[in-house]
């Protein structure tokens, strides 16, 4: 439980620079998507200030003179602007889908890639259900990083600039009094940052004992029965789900006093322009026409500051995950081939062991000393108890393990100076414990080989 705690309170960091470089480089390949995604971005960002600049001229310029013919010109201007809006905004979101799926995919064949290719002493120690998290779960993380993360981060930032620009060419005065309620939405959303972290730190930590907890109980599950213990661990792990269950809670609050918070603000400030402008609009200083504009630009405004939030929430679970994936990727459990592997020509079969020690753990050796040889076409027997070291003896010779001291030699020539995919080739193995793939009887005899009739 320890390892697990341990390991989730490493991912509490909301933003790794290192770690967002590194994501980032999945992203190169594709970067034509994301130039055009960001431009489109812009496009589509300076598009919604156009419609409260529109509402202005209306009432201004039509509606105030009576003008039904100009009036008519600015609702098809108004219509036609939202139609392009929206099919720009059909292809920004079809391109950043297009652009997270493609980096999932290249992550997901990299990650099974590289889980072929460790040994097997990583298995023995790591759970299969963990790196099926990590190629799953964890990858999907990433993929709202990808797809709703870091492209939409800029139209949220677009969109705020572009309201500020039209907000300032249209009014300088009344644009500061908008904004004087930024100072408290600023400390509220730090406020909310550094707890939202700490929450999500909890909840992860919770779920990790949850999992850890399953895993365990499940595997046993046969000595839980046996001592009729079913009682005592399902309250155990009632205890364990309630805690889980009280951090998302605690989770959810945090969401549930910003957003109306914010929501809040963004009233105040509509009641803000509505007291100064509209005693600018009494004195005739101000046009009811930029009134109404400034309301709709208010609601415009708060909503990617909303937005920007969840986006911190996607990025602080895609820091967490990204960690997790990329230190499977860097683990270096491997048996590494030789840089120049000698070639095999014309194998004979001569088996021979010499003084060779093999450990699983550091240095309590399972096969301690052992020299054997055997001839070509020599049948042989390997008998013995049950933890002597006839797998092991099995696991090295094909080097699914390298050994700790000796020499085990093919033909005269060492092992560990061949390529392991060649030696394995002239290997036949029946497993003593049958594993069946998904597929039919000859797809498992042959494992998808044509060339095995």
């Amino acid at each position: 439980m320890s390892d697990y705690k341990s390991e989730e309170e490493k991912l509490g960091k909301a933003y790794d620079s290192k770690l967002m470089r590194r994501l980032l480089g999945y992203i190169k390949p594709y970067k034509n998507y994301v130039i055009f995604a960001i431009v489109l971005n812009i496009v589509v960002a300076a598009l919604g200030p156009v419609r409260p600049l529109l509402t202005k001229i209306a009432i201004d310029d039509y509606i105030a003179k009576s003008n039904y013919d100009g009036l008519m010109i600015i609702a098809l201007v108004l219509f036609g602007s939202l139609m392009l809006q929206a099919t720009i905004q059909y292809f920004l979101t079809y391109y950043t889908q297009f652009l997270g799926q493609k980096v999932l995919l290249d992550l997901r064949t990299q990650i099974f890639n590289h889980i072929q290719k460790l040994a097997l002493k990583f298995f023995d120690k790591t759970p299969i259900g963990r790196l099926v998290t990590r190629a799953t779960n964890d990858v999907e993380a990433l993929g709202e990083l990808f797809s709703s993360g870091i492209v939409m981060v800029f139209s949220d930032v677009f969109i705020i600039i572009w309201i500020l620009v039209f907000m300032f060419f249209m009014d300088v005065s009344l644009s500061l009094v908008t904004l004087s309620v930024l100072p408290v939405l600023t400390y509220g959303t730090f406020l909310f940052r550094r707890k939202a972290r700490e929450s999500y730190r909890d909840v992860r930590l919770h779920l990790a004992r949850l999992n850890s907890y399953m895993q365990e109980h499940v595997t046993g599950m046969s000595v839980v029965q046996i001592f009729n213990k079913q009682k005592n661990e399902l309250k155990k792990f009632s205890n364990i789900n309630k805690d889980y269950r009280t951090a998302n809670i605690k989770s959810v609050f945090y969401y549930a006093i910003f957003f109306p918070g914010v929501e809040l603000l963004s009233a105040i400030a509509i009641g803000l322009i509505i007291w100064y402008g509209g005693g600018e609009v009494v004195q005739a200083s101000l046009t009811i026409g930029v009134l109404f504009a400034f309301i709709q630009f208010t609601e415009m405004f708060f909503r990617p500051i909303r937005d920007l939030s969840e986006k911190y929430n996607i990025m602080q679970t895609a820091m967490a995950s990204s960690e997790r994936i990329f230190k499977l990727l860097d683990d270096d459990t491997l048996v590494k081939n030789p840089e120049q592997p000698v070639e095999l020509t014309n194998v004979k079969g001569n088996i021979e062991f010499k003084n060779v020690w093999f450990a699983y753990n550091k240095e309590d050796y399972v096969l301690k000393d052992i020299s054997f040889s055997i001839n070509p076409g020599e049948t042989i027997a390997i008998v013995g108890h049950t933890g002597a070291g006839k797998t092991s003896i099995i696991n090295v010779l094909t080097r699914f393990y390298d050994i700790n001291k000796g020499s085990i030699l093919l033909d005269g020539i060492d092992i560990e100076k061949l390529d392991k995919r060649e030696l394995r080739k002239y290997v036949s193995m029946v497993l003593q414990d049958v594993f069946l793939f998904s597929g039919n009887i000859e797809s498992n005899i042959n494992l998808n080989n044509d060339s095995i009739d």
